[in-house]
């Protein structure tokens, strides 16, 4: 994986990250979610939204 890169202006930290590195982190998770789907696991709706928004 690419190294991310971290800049500081006016006190506000900001990360970029390459489409690479984010094509790859959503393809992760939807692999997980494909593999528990076929498991027979079932989340709520709010579980799904709070993995979304840890990606």
């Amino acid at each position: 994986m690419a190294p991310v890169v971290q800049t500081i202006s006016n006190n506000i930290m900001e990360t970029e990250y390459s489409e690479k590195n984010a094509i790859g982190a959503l393809y992760n998770e939807l692999a997980k979610g494909i593999t528990s789907m076929k498991k027979g696991e079932v989340y709520t709706i709010e579980e799904a939204w709070e993995e979304i928004d840890r990606i």
